[in-house]
């Protein structure tokens, strides 16, 4: 107890060997870009939406949520409370057209809609925001090991990234996503351990956690403030919150390639609709942690870490029996390696698929990309190695990944929706959009505003400016609209939308699963916050 053992160290290098040589397997069997970025899409619904659902938990989520709930209990919730809402989105407008569209790079889609240079810019952007972010993601597992071993953060950013780049070339997403499935239940494991083990700690149980969190203000989730500068305000999630999870999951290459891989929408669907149904309880799992690492600390007289993503690192390595410590940093490790390959995976999807073979070599043969796939997820690796050895500066890393995201996610997420949406917009109206939205963006945080504020900010402006463009030049032609925009690719999900007259089309069987499926996460976001708001009464009460 205490001190990161010889037995924690044979386990964790055990569990890492094991996870490496799980990916390593699928490496062997891959012989196409299609083999390597989307697994010859046969991938289930259920494991990609354990997949994504890992990769929320992982080093990011593990050394980072507690912290937020340490610091101040329940009140960040509000940024994932919308995640329901965001998926049901997802499920109706995204998903169909992305899939039938037969397409490795989301990018792609923007081509056929807006041209070229639209495609090129959204494929870039991307490349420099996921870019910067993978460096955050790098530095999250590396800050671990550094807390279990007393090295260095630089020596064990480069032991980390190392090792990820070598199982990220060797595995590609079918190994991202099938060693995801074993993460999820380890690192699940490890967080309701943890909770018991601090439970058992104190004298009163749950009872001083709760007693503790309602006499400190640790419940509040919801703050009802208008104000924009006011970042964990109920409406900033209900509003920047929605923008930047619709824009995370399904303009982002990294998330959305994940869907790409199942063998049919209705697969591509489900799963979403694991990750809308469970991202809130993971949230409220990892932030009750942190709650509960404040009334320990309070109980025990202890002084915290300056730099509260070092704190559940350490109480792992100081409170866990030995041989668990092992296996809960393990799966820190472990998870952290299937976020950084699902990044580096998608990161050279784009690299290749948006610009290499579009540019450099148009007419290599597949052996030839399958090899320039390989080296660009180590230059991407090199990339990330190099930012994350600034991320300590960034505060929080699971904040920090959110804001770099916020720079960007509205305006893509504005250009997407051009393209599904409306028949008017061309490729003039998106370029502007884009670019003028990440400008608002840039002004918005300057005047103060929230970054969660700034995705809807940065929406709003694409959204507006790209129409408004757009009529000043010709329409786009009939080709450029064919299986692109919503109306084109899903007339059953349009007549639902347009609440069909008697005279419609019945809806098909499809479009009649997908409607349940909204409807079941819509009631699973009015459940969410009807309970949240009912610990924050009860907190109230007896605080």
């Amino acid at each position: 107890m205490g001190a990161f053992t010889v037995w924690d160290s044979i386990v964790l290098v055990v569990y890492v060997l094991g996870i490496a040589w799980v990916g390593a397997r699928f490496g062997k069997s891959q012989a196409t870009t299609q083999d390597y970025f989307l697994g010859g899409r046969r991938i289930p619904g259920w494991a990609i939406g354990l997949s994504v659902m890992a990769t929320q938990a992982s080093a990011i989520t593990f050394i980072g949520a507690p912290g937020w709930g340490f610091e101040g209990g329940l009140e960040r919730l509000v940024t994932f409370i919308n995640v329901p809402l965001a998926m049901a989105v997802l499920i109706v407008v995204l998903v169909p057209i992305f899939h039938r569209a037969g397409i490795y790079s989301i990018y792609e889609l923007l081509e056929r809609r807006f041209g070229p240079l639209t495609r090129s810019l959204a494929a870039l952007l991307f490349l420099i925001a996921r870019g910067l972010a993978t460096g955050v993601v790098l530095y999250a597992p590396a800050l671990v090991l550094s807390v279990v071993t007393g090295w260095s953060v630089d020596l064990t950013i480069v032991l980390m990234a190392v090792i990820a780049v070598g199982y990220t070339v060797l595995g590609g997403i079918s190994a991202v996503i099938w060693t995801d499935v074993i993460q999820m239940f380890v690192l699940w494991l490890g967080a309701i351990l943890s909770m018991l083990l601090m439970v058992s700690s104190l004298p009163g149980g749950w009872s001083d956690v709760f007693a503790f969190g309602a006499a400190h203000g640790m419940f509040d989730t919801f703050d009802l403030s208008l104000d924009p500068s006011v970042t964990y305000s109920l409406w900033a999630g209900l509003i920047g919150g929605v923008v930047m999870h619709v824009a995370y999951f399904g303009t982002d290459q990294s998330q959305i390639q994940r869907v790409l891989t199942s063998p049919s929408i209705a697969e591509g669907q489900r799963s979403l609709l694991i990750g809308g149904y469970l991202l809130v309880p993971q949230m409220l799992l990892f932030l009750f942690i942190g709650v509960m690492l404040a009334a320990y600390y309070q109980q025990h007289g202890l002084t915290p870490p300056e730099n509260l993503n070092e704190l559940f690192p350490r109480y792992v390595v100081e409170a866990f029996p030995v041989g668990i410590t092992g296996l809960v940093i393990a799966g820190v490790f472990a998870a952290a390696m299937s976020s950084l390959d699902s990044a580096l995976n998608s990161l050279s999807a784009v690299s290749v698929r948006d610009f290499y073979a579009r540019f450099v070599r148009p007419d290599a043969d597949e052996g030839h990309y399958l090899k320039a796939s390989r080296w660009a997820t180590v230059f991407w690796g090199l990339y990330a190695t190099l930012f994350a050895f600034f991320a300590g500066n960034l505060g929080p890393v699971i904040e920090a990944v959110n804001r770099i995201g916020s720079w960007f996610y509205g305006a893509l997420l504005g250009v997407f929706l051009l393209a599904v949406l409306s028949r008017r917009s061309n490729g003039r109206g998106a370029v502007a959009g884009m670019l003028l939205g990440m400008a608002a963006v840039w002004a918005a945080s300057h005047l103060g505003i929230s970054w969660l504020y700034q995705n809807a900010v940065g929406l709003g402006v694409s959204l507006a400016v790209g129409y408004a463009v757009s009529l000043s030049a010709p329409a786009p032609s009939r080709d450029q609209l064919a299986d692109v925009t919503l109306e084109e690719t899903a007339p059953d999900m349009q007549a639902l939308l347009r609440r069909r007259s008697a005279a419609a089309t019945p809806l098909g069987r499809d479009a009649r699963v997908t409607r349940a499926r909204c409807l079941g996460l819509l009631a699973w976001f009015v459940i969410s916050l009807v309970a949240l708001g009912g610990l924050q009464l009860w907190a109230h009460a007896h605080g």
